[in-house]
């Protein structure tokens, strides 16, 4: 399974399962904001290619619009610059009620591991996306 197809699948996963952010107030990012909750997406290589890709047709992208204690792609706006191409932990992450603490679904735990389980050079190569340097990034 390649890592496209890993998107594709927990979004059919996501979309059936009417899983969403569960916050009362709507989705505010504030769980984009690792410095205030205490986590922090990974990054895995080809993750950071496919992002790397997408940075690349994005003449003068800005980083950290939204502030330095926010998530180097959240946008002035608090919406993510890059959600098409978003690493798989922020994929699988839904505030549960209003806790910033994520929702689980099995199906998409299950889906995860089995992918890990198959690319686990890659997973254990995994870096904080704040680590992690991409192009055009200071």
């Amino acid at each position: 399974m390649t890592l496209e197809d890993l998107w594709t699948r927990l979004a059919d996963i996501t979309a059936k399962s009417g899983m969403k952010c569960g916050r009362t107030d709507k989705c505010k990012a504030e769980c984009c904001r690792p410095a205030g909750i205490g986590g922090e997406p990974g990054v895995t290589p080809p993750e950071g290619e496919l992002i790397n890709s997408f940075l690349a047709k994005r003449k003068g992208f800005k980083f950290y619009e939204a502030g330095t204690a926010s998530c180097k792609f959240l946008g002035k706006d608090g919406k993510c610059r890059i959600y098409a191409v978003r690493p798989t932990d922020c994929r699988v992450h839904f505030c549960k009620n209003d806790l910033l603490e994520s929702e689980t679904n099995c199906d998409i735990s299950n889906l995860v591991d089995d992918y890990h389980a198959q690319h686990e050079a890659e997973f254990m190569a995994t870096e904080l996306i704040d680590s992690f340097r991409f192009s055009g990034e200071q």
